[in-house]
């Protein structure tokens, strides 16, 4: 029999965990410009989680990119998605660079997603969509950031388009859904007042929302260098923040922080 084809830039992985806890990948699909690491049991704290880096051999994204990502995390398992550095975003003459994710997180599964930095390059175009579906007990940890373009260069807010939405389901139920449309070249008005605009996104149906909540307003009000707000998830299904920073390094603190307070209170240590 035949296996289906995977198309370019297609990325499929599903994780289960094993007899003694640990995260495992039975099944993983990847096509350039997509690959990844062998999981990583790295976490002190959560030695059953994986972590898997993704890697682009091509440096960026370019114009004619159709990327897809597919995420499954079955009951017990833990992972831990990022990649390599930042997103490099190149101009061209195609439809623009394009991502596409789709995550399930069973019951039990915990996915921690935390990309790092979209830089979009002058004249280009970025366009992503998310799709998360959560079942009761089970937990997401998500994090978006977009800097303002190549700073050093001169191209802060050169690009065309910054598109990034989100649809949270619970259930296969939908119970939020988020779109921010960045294009700095257009009449449209800009209120991004700083370098970096991030996104943090913590979906624990059947948890204590208003207890995340207060953990990441206190992380957001004592963060160096940031600016943001938070606030609860419709039907108490978790926790939404947005912020801004004017440097890197103030961002990443405040990512670090951000997922560390959403784990204290979400994840504790030996319910694993």
């Amino acid at each position: 029999m035949t296996a289906p084809a995977i198309a370019p830039g297609e990325l499929g992985v599903e994780v289960v965990a094993d007899a003694t806890g640990r995260t495992r990948t039975t099944s993983l699909r990847q096509r350039y410009p997509q690959r990844v690491t062998m999981p990583l049991h790295c976490d002190p704290l959560y030695p059953g989680a994986a972590t898997l880096c993704v890697q682009s051999p091509s440096g960026g994204a370019f114009s004619d990119d159709a990327l897809h990502t597919v995420v499954r995390c079955h009951p017990g398992s833990h992972l831990c998605l990022t990649t390599q550095a930042a997103t490099q975003v190149f101009a061209g003459d195609g439809a623009g660079a394009r991502h596409r994710a789709d995550f399930t997180v069973h019951a039990g599964a915990v996915l921690e997603y935390f990309p790092g930095t979209v830089i979009p390059h002058a004249d280009s175009t970025y366009t992503q969509t998310i799709g998360i579906d959560v079942e009761p007990g089970g937990v997401y940890l998500g994090w978006e950031a977009v800097a303002a373009g190549r700073v050093a260069h001169g191209e802060r807010f050169g690009y065309r388009s910054y598109d990034s939405a989100f649809v949270a389901r619970v259930g296969g139920c939908a119970v939020a859904r988020d779109r921010q449309v960045i294009r700095p070249g257009s009449d449209d008005l800009c209120l991004v007042d700083g370098d970096y605009l991030a996104t943090f996104l913590a979906v624990a149906p059947g948890r204590d929302a208003e207890a995340v909540l207060a953990r990441v307003r206190h992380v957001l009000d004592t963060a160096d260098g940031c600016d943001g707000g938070a606030g609860e998830l419709p039907a108490a299904a978790g926790v939404f923040a947005r912020l801004i920073a004017g440097r890197a390094p103030d961002l990443h603190r405040a990512r670090q922080r951000l997922f560390d307070a959403a784990r204290a209170e979400l994840l504790k240590v030996g319910e694993q």
